[in-house]
């Protein structure tokens, strides 16, 4: 996430924003928390970026995207594991292009799929040219994961469901 985050951060330094729609979806609760409490959920937010419950719901079909109709062909670029047809809108019309984190954040930030963050320039809003450094971060969060908040509720033991 660091280094997704150094992209994010380049582009804001240049202010700059995504020019696509960029949704972050922490894969856990200790990752949610620990983007939180190291300023990363601030980059991506300050970026353009919409910062998900760390939930299944954009992997598995259920992203209630409102910008494309079903049967619209389209192209997205995500960093899911997963990439078959309909996997994240649940429109057979959607293509999903699996890329690292960086290259999702390059490629949301160009907003075209010819970018070629190694190469090629982007025009801050100054008129300025620039191109993207490589990304930098670190494999695992300095001050270790932050637990985040105890969901986990216990059986009731009397059969008894609760929500």
């Amino acid at each position: 996430m660091t280094r997704a985050a150094s992209i994010a951060k380049q582009a804001i330094d240049h202010g700059m924003k995504a020019k696509s729609y960029f949704l972050v979806t922490p894969g856990s609760e200790q990752v949610r928390a620990t983007i939180e409490r190291d300023g990363l959920t601030k980059i991506f937010e300050d970026f353009g970026g919409d910062v998900l419950a760390n939930a299944c719901g954009p992997c598995i079909g259920q992203w209630d995207r409102q910008d494309i109709k079903k049967g619209e062909k389209n192209t997205i670029v995500t960093s899911y594991n997963r990439n078959f047809t309909g996997r994240n809108d649940a429109n057979p019309a959607t293509h999903g292009f699996v890329t690292s984190p960086d290259i999702t954040v390059a490629m949301a930030l160009a907003g075209t799929l010819d970018f070629d963050p190694r190469k090629d320039e982007l025009t801050a809003p100054d008129g300025s040219k620039f191109k993207l450094k490589p990304p930098s971060g670190v494999a695992l969060p300095p001050k270790g994961y932050d637990p985040g908040e105890d969901t986990y509720q216990a059986p009731s033991g009397t059969g008894e469901v609760r929500f």
